[in-house]
């Protein structure tokens, strides 16, 4: 996936129909962002599944009866909310920060022989990413960039709901972990009421960010069977920025 988006990247620069390209020289704003979260079996960020063996006892330590279970987590709508800063390198790059709250909603289903249940959970992460952007002017107004980059992902707290059949915990891997970003998105700039961006982006972490584990109250699934939570997700970016002028370059006094 990171090999497709670098050279999307670098043939969308190159590409000889785009009128010229165009960023923001010495133009530093800032702005905010929703973003819905989606997700979708092509970019691997579909439900993720575990079958395992129970053994099930009595109060006295003595085997009763062996069945199989089936457990799924399959991602659902949630959404990224935060504030972005953007600051013009140069007439053709541009880079932007800042710090964003997502929220992450999971479905668990779980079935054995005796039935089947469902609950939800939630999982809250706090953002701050770092992009280098690429803009091509489309019109006098209409603009449209590529973007790639990384982001550093904190996560506060570990997780832990309860079913009638199970209890399910999740815990972090790591309090901090790192993803991968690439967007592409339009831009609709005034000179008087700001920007107006609609785009969208993939989010793809590194490295699992959570590890999902079950038991009942009479017996424990092996503490080799887990399931490993991936978190990658798409999104669509609704942004606003706040008009700003470029900073004025400080002239060099000759000194006498």
């Amino acid at each position: 996936m990171l090999k497709k988006a670098l050279l999307f990247l670098l043939l969308f620069i190159n590409s000889g129909f785009a009128s010229r390209v165009f960023g923001q020289d010495r133009v530093v704003t800032a702005g905010f962002q929703y973003k819905p979260l989606f997700s979708s079996k092509f970019f691997n960020t579909g439900p993720q599944a575990l079958s395992w063996d129970a053994e099930f006892y009595d109060t006295v330590p003595q085997l009763i009866y062996q069945d199989s279970a089936f457990f799924k987590i399959s991602p659902e709508s949630g959404y990224c909310l935060g504030m972005v800063i953007r600051a013009g390198l140069s007439e053709t790059w541009s880079l932007e920060t800042g710090i964003n709250f997502v929220r992450r909603n999971y479905q668990l289903d779980m079935s054995d022989s005796t039935g089947s249940e469902s609950t939800n959970f939630k999982l809250v992460s706090y953002q701050i990413p770092v992009q280098a952007l690429v803009f091509i002017q489309l019109s006098d107004q209409v603009f449209m960039d590529v973007s790639m980059g990384v982001a550093a992902d904190f996560y506060p707290s570990d997780i832990a709901t309860y079913g009638e059949r199970f209890i399910h915990s999740s815990s972090r891997l790591s309090w901090l972990s790192s993803s991968l970003l690439a967007n592409i998105g339009w831009e609709y700039r005034t000179s008087e009421s700001g920007y107006f961006y609609l785009g969208a982006s993939y989010n793809r972490p590194f490295n699992s960010i959570m590890r999902s584990f079950f038991k009942r109250p009479t017996s424990d699934y092996g503490p080799d069977e887990y399931i490993d939570l991936k978190g990658n997700y798409l999104t669509v970016d609704l942004r606003y920025f706040f008009h700003s002028d470029p900073v004025k370059r400080k002239s060099k006094q000759r000194s006498k």
